[in-house]
């Protein structure tokens, strides 16, 4: 009786929700719409144009239009719940998260929504936002009681419940994604302007969902997508490199070695000004946690309609787009021996269907063209490769710091699977220190421009000291690594 008055009803709030988004077609809500990026037979064409979250040269992975910040009415409820659920609300007041009261209110309150009919893309991705945050906060929420009072996670809740699950699943498969939180939703689909008519900012942006409400939430979910208002450079600039590597174009190659390292190092400034230190980080990070190998899930998590478990990776600040296209066009994912993060844990897998499919075009491309060894057979072009990779080294470092700071080192010690985790994520950034320091080592400085000779220099220092630091910890476990600051040149 219910799924039948819902299906009726779900038909009229949609006619009467659209009509309120009005505001949501205003010139300023869409970014730009998305193109195919289209360069020879090293092209690539989104497989799903029609989706909010593309990849083009406007948007980089920004979605091609704001975010949906508001369900329809008919969801209202969901709305409502998601709104009260942060630790510490907008308002000054304590939310349901505080006191572990959004398990029973999900229990009792949550309607079970009937999603069957939802086929508008933007509402889709919404819906998939909200439920995927509502799902990892009902099932991390005992964790997150239990870190708050002793540092530790204790278990989660094992079993979703079917008026989380069934919709979940449904908008996923739709979507064509997996039916967990994942990065991009978290960060890049996840943030609303404050003044329609303004472009975005740091000043301009807050998020729409939150758990725990502090600064370093807001700040790690706006800072992303400030900074991704560069990935549209970075992504021309990478298929650029792979076009010119293609056709033999030295010159132009280099060029576009030298977009992508001012555009990282935009992104980088950005993330510098957000990401200072780990600070409260640990308030929020409970409810990233996925539920793969994590000690909080023994066994997965089961869906309540479902008979076997599922086991998704979490959100790691290592698992953006960005750290990945970067890994995939450079070649880094073979300096590890166990395979280098972000890539080769199969985080790439959990991404929207276009993030998915222009990564592997990438990564594809990369490896049939040689990119880094075409870059070692010229000194500029060693050079600026050089310069790339230092802010790549940038941006990992600042990753790394942050989740190893995220968690007290004796906890992270009692959790095999996060310090395993964490020793990998060790290992790859030294290795990209190190890789610089080889490339230096066997090119011809002497031939190169003052400036650029210069600039590479000063990379290699800032490398040389990554790595003896890292070099450290992985010897003596050093709970203090080299501060952040120190490499963000």
């Amino acid at each position: 009786m219910f799924a039948k008055n819902t299906a009726l009803s779900f038909k009229n709030a949609q006619q009467m929700a659209m009509r309120g988004f009005t505001k949501a077609h205003h010139p300023a809500a869409a970014i730009t719409n998305a193109k195919s990026i289209q360069t020879s037979s090293v092209g690539w064409t989104n497989p799903n144009p029609g989706s909010e979250l593309t990849v083009s040269t406007q948007n980089g992975f920004l979605p091609r239009r704001d975010p949906l910040p508001v369900l329809p009415s008919y969801f209202e409820k969901l709305d409502e719940i998601l709104h009260e659920m942060p630790v510490h609300k907008a308002d000054g007041t304590f939310g349901l998260l505080h006191t572990g009261r959004l398990g029973a209110c999900i229990e009792r309150e949550l309607p079970m929504y009937d999603v069957e009919f939802v086929f508008d893309q933007r509402i889709l991705a919404a819906l998939y936002r909200d439920y995927s945050v509502l799902a990892s906060a009902y099932l991390l929420e005992p964790c997150d009681i239990q870190f708050r009072l002793a540092r530790n996670y204790g278990l989660a809740r094992r079993i979703l419940p079917a008026n989380i699950a069934v919709p979940l699943d449904t908008i996923a498969r739709r979507l064509n994604q997996k039916p967990f939180l994942e990065h991009s939703t978290f960060t890049f689909y996840n943030y609303r302007r404050k003044d329609q008519d303004q472009p975005i900012s740091l000043d301009n942006l807050e998020p729409i969902r939150k758990f725990s409400g502090c600064e370093k939430e807001h700040n790690f979910i706006v800072g992303h997508v400030a900074a991704a208002q560069h990935t549209g450079a970075i992504v021309s600039a990478a298929m650029d490199i792979l076009r010119h590597s293609q056709n033999g174009h030295r010159p132009e190659f280099n060029q576009a070695l030298r977009q992508y390292t001012n555009a990282m190092g935009s992104v980088n400034e950005i993330l510098a000004q957000t990401l200072k230190g780990c600070g409260d980080y640990a308030s929020f990070r409970t409810f990233l946690n996925g539920c793969k190998t994590q000690s909080m899930f023994s066994s997965g998590v089961l869906f309540e309609t479902h008979s076997a478990a599922h086991k998704y990776l979490g959100v790691a600040q290592s698992s953006s787009p960005i750290a990945s296209l970067s890994t995939h066009l450079f070649q880094l994912s073979s300096l590890s021996p166990r395979g280098s993060l972000p890539c080769a844990d199969g985080v790439d897998l959990l991404r929207a269907p276009n993030f998915r499919s222009f990564l592997s075009h990438v990564d594809g491309q990369a490896r049939s063209l040689a990119i880094q060894s075409y870059a070692l057979r010229s000194s500029e072009s060693s050079a600026e490769y050089i310069l790339s990779l230092g802010q790549i080294l940038t941006y990992r470092y600042r990753q790394w710091a942050n989740l190893r700071d995220s968690v007290p080192i004796q906890s992270a010690k009692d959790d095999a699977a996060f310090f395993e985790y964490l020793d990998i994520q060790t290992n790859h950034v030294r290795d990209i220190a190190e890789l610089i320091a080889r490339t230096h080592a066997n090119m011809d400085n002497e031939s190169l421009a003052s400036s650029l000779r210069t600039k590479t220099e000063a990379v290699v220092h800032h490398a040389e000291m990554v790595r003896r630091s890292l070099e450290r910890i992985l010897d003596t476990q050093e709970p203090s690594p080299l501060p952040v600051s120190m490499i963000a040149y």
